[in-house]
């Protein structure tokens, strides 16, 4: 983005852009072991760029001390489903991406009809559809389609799955937290899956350590957010 727009912007809405683009920043003022003057001076060329005059270190710091607290607060009513949920790793699971047409579309749904009592998720988007499966089943499923309909095929990733309550179709950033908590610890998310109540994370099986610690540490959070709260 070029700096004009943000010229008319205030120093606290930049550095709160700023910030919200840089997950470790992030994670140091939600954990709270941020040295604020030291990231006061990291982020101060960059302000004074996009806001296009001199801004002093202690302007910035103030707006930090502001700016901690709403990175370390998780809404009630997401701590409250979060806190309810369980994690679970499954590996050896495949993914094939394929163009969007009408009869790949209907042999998709075949083929979680067909396997329904295995683990198949199919993901419809405006341009793809995505199968998301056992690997054990990607010979049988990759070779139901041609070579020019397939987009990307990984038969070696991993899933984390996140079994929450049913409030969490109703509940706005519980799926939002789960990813930024993921993000901060640097996984990359392949694919993302949301059915009913289940949140299925497709992962590389190099970053499953990290992914699965990061959502069993935001789980105890929520918990003890909860347990606080209770009379």
């Amino acid at each position: 983005m070029g700096t004009k727009m943000y010229q008319n912007r205030s120093i606290a809405q930049v550095v709160r852009h700023l910030i919200d683009v840089d997950v470790s920043l992030q994670d140091s003022l939600q954990r709270g072991y941020a040295n604020l003057s030291a990231m006061a001076r990291l982020l101060k060329p960059s302000v004074e760029r996009l806001v296009g005059n001199k801004v002093s270190l202690d302007t910035i710091i103030t707006t930090l001390k502001r700016l901690r607290g709403t990175y370390s607060i998780i809404p009630f009513n997401v701590a409250y489903i979060i806190a309810k949920s369980t994690v679970n790793v499954r590996t050896d699971v495949a993914r094939l991406s394929l163009k969007r047409a009408p009869d790949l579309l209907k042999a998709s749904r075949g083929i979680v009809s067909r396997y329904q009592k295995g683990f198949v998720q199919v993901l419809e988007g405006l341009s793809t559809i995505t199968l998301v499966y056992d690997s054990s089943l990607h010979e049988k499923i990759a070779s139901r389609f041609l070579s020019k309909d397939i987009i990307y095929e990984d038969a070696n990733m991993a899933a984390i799955i996140v079994k929450s309550p049913r409030e969490i179709s109703s509940t706005p950033g519980c799926i939002a937290t789960i990813l930024q908590q993921i993000s901060r610890r640097g996984v990359n998310v392949d694919e993302i899956i949301s059915c009913y109540t289940d949140t299925i994370i497709v992962i590389k099986p190099s970053d499953v350590g990290r992914a699965f610690e990061s959502l069993t540490e935001l789980i105890t959070l929520c918990r003890e957010i909860v347990s606080k709260a209770s009379p």
